[in-house]
């Protein structure tokens, strides 16, 4: 069963209860179609589990996207770890699919990751999670890096 790591950020965000709602309608939907989804903040969130330490926290999640078949990152809100994240992703080949709202202004750096295979600009989350479905029943393990027709 392919391994997909949710990527999106946890601290100082404006909605962080709606942020971790959207990641884990995503990892639900990864479950649903059978990949097997990491959703961080179910493990290291900074508010839920302040007793983790920085160090277990990037050990942790360094160690959870090096094992993943495709991470699937919120661009949304401004992270150094989501952006750190998609760095270590892309030395490792991974594929990345990218999700933020329609209008929002993304940095071209992260847009610009060769591994990336998809973006998603979305009105909602009902529209993100029905795009994000469509890709992901055209994505193939054993082809990680096909570039989707979502790209830009």
């Amino acid at each position: 069963m392919p391994n997909i790591y949710i990527s999106g950020a946890l601290t100082d965000v404006i909605n962080p209860v709606e942020c971790k709602a959207l990641y884990e309608k995503i990892g639900l939907l990864c479950e649903e179609i059978g990949l097997q989804a990491y959703v961080p903040h179910k493990q290291t969130d900074p508010v839920n589990n302040p007793d983790i330490s920085p160090r277990e926290v990037f050990d942790q999640d360094k160690y959870q996207v090096s094992i993943s078949d495709l991470v699937i990152a919120y661009l949304g809100s401004l992270s150094f770890g989501v952006g750190m994240e998609l760095a270590f992703a892309e030395t490792n080949k991974i594929p990345i699919i990218l999700l933020y709202e329609t209008g929002k202004r993304i940095s071209r750096f992260p847009r610009g990751i060769p591994t990336v295979i998809a973006e998603i600009q979305f009105h909602d989350h009902e529209d993100a999670l029905n795009q994000l479905k469509n890709i992901l029943a055209k994505w193939k393990p054993e082809h990680p890096q096909f570039p989707l027709s979502a790209r830009q």
